[in-house]
């Protein structure tokens, strides 16, 4: 018995490959310009030089992610020769839970193609490695995601540790690293803690959707992926649904785009040609464990109703 549902898979594949282009991927792709075109014209005079950054934040789920991971494949696809004659590429580096500086090394080794095998290294001798193979592979860009994990809830002694240790990557004398790092909010108050470091990070914030300011974008982000699984959206761009829409996602892009992909299949499973309100209300269902007749979607009063970040996220 094959569990694949041959009626929407094609849909749904094009579904997840298409990417909505949002304004904020222009902001994020400027600054990276910006810090990519300084490490080449400061590398190419033969000088020592530090490499500069950018500091993405935003609450979970917003998008973030996904908009540096194929900022960062576009920038490996080029293959922009370094004025050393190597080919510059970029990597990236997911954290989780609570990791040391000796844990992310052996983490950002596994990144570059290039994992730590003798867990008896030194935590110096680790990243040693992990600059050595960087510069050995072109690699001029590291993505740390997530990366308030790393940090401890209360600011101590190992934060200023993690913090100049971020910073003498950057200001490697033998192969200064541009650092991306993205998390939530809070990551910014950690890295401010560190005047240097700071200034070399731009930072980039991605909100959450804000109503009735974003309608629009909203608005449009509906219709065109509707356009794109072939389903009518209008009847339901009404600033009611909208806000029911939002309020489902609590407020972050990227869940609403992963609702309306799964409004979507859920349209084409049954033959629909029109999107209706049913069909956000099974999805958000899939996701939450709620009935499908008790979701923001029909339920008068929904904002009384749902704690939307205990539901979705599990924050009381």
């Amino acid at each position: 018995m094959s569990f694949i549902n041959r009626d929407v898979l094609d849909t749904a594949t094009e579904l997840y490959r298409w990417r909505y282009e949002f304004e904020r991927r222009a902001q994020l792709e400027q600054a990276f310009t910006g810090i990519v075109t300084e490490y080449w014209s400061r590398a190419a005079t033969g000088r020592h030089f530090e490499a500069r950054g950018l500091l993405v934040t935003g609450a979970s789920r917003v998008g973030k992610t996904s908009e540096i991971s194929l900022m960062l494949s576009k920038f490996n696809a080029a293959q922009d020769v370094l004025p050393c004659g190597k080919v510059a590429s970029a990597v990236s580096c997911i954290l989780d839970g609570k990791m040391s500086w000796k844990d992310l090394g052996f983490r950002t080794a596994e990144a570059l193609g290039y994992p730590v095998r003798q867990r008896r290294m030194t935590q110096s001798e680790i990243w040693s490695r992990v600059t050595f193979q960087a510069k050995e592979q072109g690699v001029v860009a590291i993505h740390f995601d997530e990366c308030q994990h790393i940090f401890p809830r209360k600011p101590d002694q190992s934060t200023r540790a993690l913090l100049d240790s971020f910073k003498s990557l950057m200001k490697n004398p033998d192969w200064p690293l541009m650092l991306l790092l993205s998390g939530v909010d809070e990551l910014a108050g950690h890295v401010r803690q560190e005047e240097q470091l700071a200034r070399l990070l731009r930072p980039i914030h991605f909100r959450n959707i804000q109503l009735p300011s974003d309608v629009e974008e909203l608005n449009r982000l509906c219709f065109l992926y509707g356009d794109t699984a072939g389903i009518k959206f209008d009847g339901l761009d009404t600033e009611d649904f909208y806000n029911r829409l939002a309020f489902a996602c609590a407020d972050r892009w990227g869940l609403v785009i992963e609702l309306m992909i799964d409004a979507c299949q859920h349209a084409l499973a049954e033959g629909a040609d029109r999107m209706s309100e049913s069909h956000f209300s099974a999805a958000f269902a899939d996701r939450s464990g709620t009935p499908a007749d008790y979701t923001p979607f029909n339920v008068p009063d929904y904002e009384r109703a749902f704690d939307m970040k205990r539901i979705l996220f599990g924050v009381e």
